[in-house]
This record gives structure tokens, C-alpha cells and sequence, in this order.
């Protein structure tokens, strides 16, 4: 997607709308969406989740609240420290439920092109749970794989597109099955590895 250009702007009207939740109403990733648009400002769920991380670590206290009235909002504590325990036991909660689930499904991801019907399998963090919910269906069912990861099982072609996809998911998501993709993949990552050889810092 083209970018548009305000795209600078972006994470301070993010900043702004959060603020604007902060003791009321959460605000769902459409309305994010819908707001920026108004300002000119087109952008991907996965930018708006970037952006969330980023002002997490800027010192933000930015929430999740599942279900149909949920969404992103800002909560404030005079206690820094009694805010972040009730964070920490409120992921946890949220990751005992979705983990309850224990077969694992097949699924299509929406916003990456099938051509064929190629299973997959990935070893995902539980901390990117909500990203492979957004790309493959909320509807889907994770089997709990040790305390931190979760496996899912999809169909898809494993072309170009859906490399760029698994490479902006980092470390975070790994192909289990079947092993020849995962040696094209780490092929292709070498490939883009030998476009940046010589480069010196």
C-alpha cells in the first residue's frame, strides 16, 4: 500500500485517540483506521500494531479489552507499579483462555493470496497472538505449545508475499512443517543477505 503523506503524523493522532480513551470508551482497530483516513493518513493493521509497541515502550500503559465493545484504550494509575502488575495478570488471564483451545485448525489467511493449498505449520510467541488473529481469523484454534508458544496450522502458497509477511514477524513466527519450505525460506533470506554483502558500517 501506497504510503500517504502523513504518515509522519500517524502515531500522534494514535497518541491523541489514546489519550482520548483513557477512562472511557476503548477504540477498535477499525475506528484507528477510519480516523486516520479522515486525516489523510492510510495505514496497515500491522503498522498500527508497531506503533502500539512503540509507544509501549515510550512508557504508554495501553490496554486490549476483548469482545464486542473492546478494544485499545489508555489506562492511568497513580501507581506505576500496581498498573503494571493488573497488565501482567490480565495477559495472563487472556492467554489461559485462548489457550483452552488445544486442536489445532486449518485456515486461509485473508490478506495473503492463495494458489494453492500448501499446510503449513507454524510455532508462534503467545506475544503475537493478536497479529496472527488479524491475518488468518479470530476464528481460529491454537494448541498450547510449553508456556510461551502456541502452534497453528494453515494452507496457503508460500510465495514471495507471504515471505515479506513471515520476515516482518521476526523471530516471533517459525515454519515447522513442511521442511522444504522452511529451507526456501531460509533461502530467500539469504538471497536478500547477498543484496546488502559488502556494505560497511
Amino acid at each position: 500500500m501506497a504510503k500517504s503523506c502523513n504518515q509522519k503524523s500517524k502515531i500522534l493522532y494514535l497518541e491523541k485517540m489514546l489519550n482520548e480513551s483513557a477512562g472511557g470508551k476503548p477504540i477498535t482497530m477499525q475506528e484507528i483506521l477510519s480516523t486516520l483516513e479522515e486525516h489523510g493518513i492510510r495505514a496497515e493493521r500491522k503498522s498500527i500494531y508497531d506503533d502500539m509497541e512503540t509507544l509501549r515502550e515510550f512508557g504508554m500503559e495501553i490496554q486490549y479489552k476483548r469482545g464486542r465493545e473492546g478494544g485499545y484504550y489508555l489506562e492511568r494509575s497513580a501507581d506505576p507499579e500496581i498498573q503494571q502488575g493488573k497488565s501482567v495478570q490480565e495477559e495472563k488471564k487472556t492467554e489461559a483462555t485462548e489457550t483452552v483451545k488445544t486442536e489445532v485448525v486449518k485456515t486461509v489467511a485473508p490478506e495473503i493470496p492463495v494458489k494453492g493449498e500448501k499446510e503449513l505449520k507454524f510455532l508462534c510467541r503467545n506475544s503475537v497472538k493478536e497479529k496472527i488473529f488479524d491475518t488468518f481469523g479470530k476464528d481460529i484454534s491454537c494448541k498450547a505449545k510449553g508456556s510461551d508458544n502456541f502452534l497453528v496450522v494453515v494452507q496457503t502458497e508460500p510465495d514471495e508475499k507471504f515471505y515479506g509477511w513471515l520476515t516482518s514477524m521476526g523471530r516471533t513466527v517459525h515454519i515447522v512443517k513442511p521442511k522444504k519450505v522452511a529451507i526456501a525460506y531460509r533461502d530467500y533470506l539469504k538471497s536478500i543477505a547477498r543484496d546488502y554483502k559488502g556494505i560497511e558500517k
